[in-house]
């Protein structure tokens, strides 16, 4: 299962705030929907490159995943049975990470809405 307390790269974090700037969405539920992306483009994480989390937003699982929690918890098990509890949160902030480069640049919530 992932950590209690869990973190993102800075540049991931920045990406998510001006998210929030442009359309009001919160950098959890953003997390959210861009780790969903990730999965639904079958993007994998490699364990052997060197993931450094660096960001300063450290949110508890519960504020970052949500009514997701199980699902996402699920799906990183799922996926990558063989990870550790802090490898599937560098995992976890991977996907993110590629997810939230589908929507970084969107300027509002309706263009959001358009993805679903």
């Amino acid at each position: 299962m992932l950590p209690q307390t869990m973190w993102l790269k800075k540049s991931v974090e920045e990406q998510l705030q001006t998210l929030k700037a442009n359309t009001g969405i919160t950098p959890n539920v953003a997390a959210r929907i861009a780790f969903f992306r990730s999965v639904e483009s079958g993007f994998v994480f490699d364990k052997t490159t060197d993931y450094k989390l660096s960001g300063s937003l450290k949110l508890d699982k519960f504020t970052w995943l949500g009514k997701t929690q199980q699902v996402t918890e699920l799906l990183l098990k799922q996926r990558y049975p063989e990870l550790l509890d802090k490898e599937l949160q560098m995992a976890w902030a991977a996907h993110v990470e590629d997810g939230s480069s589908d929507i970084r640049n969107l300027a509002k919530v309706t263009t959001l809405a358009k993805y679903f």
